[in-house]
């Protein structure tokens, strides 16, 4: 006011006007500022974190499914399911958008970053098993091996409790609620598909086909993702602000399923 007062002697007025100047251009900034200001990360990155999982827990049950109809001469294949690994690569890439914006954000964070950064690697993890059991059946064209159903039926039993689980979470990630506990390892599961494969898809000298093998590791890459629950299931509870129920045991060591050779 002084320095407008010495160029032009007016009084008070030129200040002021300079002051409404300023008020109406803060005023300004400001309004545009929160229309353009990123929020709503958080949100953005729990509907991606779904999404995610159960694009995922859907690629690897159509990957199971396919690896099912495979060995068998008398049921015709199914395709692979290219569609669902296009599903579930875009929502992992949606995912790491959404975790770099959550990252990008000013602010506190809502979610602690170590369990964020946990729940999207096990994404990641859910996808590498499904890639592997896409992998180790695409090689297979149906050999005549013996008969599977047996093993087949215990094979995509545990296929649809694995993916339920993580079906299950994807909602509860979504919508709130109770998480689910992570599935136990079912011994008996194991045994039934261990004795199918010795009943059914040895040959007469005790070697193992080919679809046996691929049976067993089928198996082996399930209960990886079975294992996977216990390492996300700790990162759930903090990003939906739960408190921890049961204690957490551990998942054990893998397992290796041996044929009689």
């Amino acid at each position: 006011m002084i320095l407008f007062n010495i160029i032009e002697p007016a009084g008070w007025r030129v200040g002021l006007v300079r002051i409404e100047d300023v008020a109406i251009g803060v005023g300004v900034s400001l309004v545009v500022g929160v229309l353009f200001w990123p929020r709503g990360a958080a949100s953005a990155l729990r509907r991606a974190l779904a999404r995610a999982y159960a694009d995922g827990a859907g690629y690897l049950a159509s990957t199971v499914r396919f690896g099912m109809s495979r060995g068998d001469p008398g049921t015709s294949a199914l395709p692979a399911p290219a569609g669902d690994a296009a599903l579930a690569a875009a929502a992992s890439r949606r995912l790491d958008d959404a975790f770099r914006t959550y990252l990008a954000e000013r602010g506190a964070k809502r979610f602690p970053l170590a369990d964020v950064a946990g729940l999207v690697t096990g994404v990641a993890g859910l996808r590498l098993e499904a890639d592997a059991v896409l992998d180790l059946w695409q090689g297979d064209h149906g050999q005549p091996g013996g008969d599977a159903a047996a093993a087949r039926h215990e094979i995509l039993g545990t296929a649809d409790r694995v993916t339920g689980w993580y079906d299950a979470l994807a909602t509860t990630i979504s919508t709130g609620g109770e998480l689910p506990r992570p599935l136990d390892h079912d011994k008996a599961a194991d045994g039934r598909l261990v004795r199918a494969v010795r009943r059914d898809l040895l040959a007469d000298d005790g070697r193992a086909s080919a679809t046996a093998v691929r049976m067993i590791w089928t198996g082996d890459y399930l209960d990886v993702a079975r294992r996977l629950q216990a390492a996300i299931i700790s990162p759930a509870r903090a990003t939906a602000g739960q408190t921890a129920g049961d204690p957490i045991i551990p998942p054990p060591p893998r397992r290796f399923l041996e044929l009689p050779r």
